[in-house]
């Protein structure tokens, strides 16, 4: 995979939340659902208006950065954002993340999972009419 296509792949991510800063709300509180180095989607009930700009404090157990987002679209589930000027921490750490999922799953591709094979019996019923 090229690092253009690694900057444009969405990957799930679990244990992250955003505090999110606009100039219309206080401080908001949500679950960060996927992200890439392009932007992220967050789960969370505030509705902020899409093409405002934000400012997201992204956070994990082990990292942190912030950076300034375009709302793009609210729906019933959460809030896709744009990022602007993520740093070069924070798109290491997006990168490093993406680099670490995709070693996983090529190595879990690559066992080879043997299965025992069942075979079905047909059960014939007779019935009286």
């Amino acid at each position: 995979m090229t690092r253009a296509q690694r900057l444009a792949v969405r990957i799930p991510i679990m244990g992250w939340e955003a505090n999110i800063t606009s100039e219309y709300s206080d401080h908001t509180r949500a679950k960060v659902a996927n992200v890439s180095t392009g932007g992220a989607y967050l789960l969370g009930e505030a509705e902020y208006e899409p093409g405002s700009i934000v400012t997201l404090w992204l956070r994990s157990s082990q990292r942190s950065f912030f950076v300034t987002a375009k709302i793009l679209r609210n729906d019933s589930y959460g809030v896709a954002v744009r990022f602007l000027d993520l740093c070069e921490s924070g798109k290491s750490a997006i990168l490093q993340i993406i680099s670490q999922l995709q070693a996983k799953r090529k190595t879990e591709s690559s066992v080879e999972v043997k299965t025992s094979v069942c075979t079905e019996s047909h059960v014939q019923l007779g019935f009286d009419v």
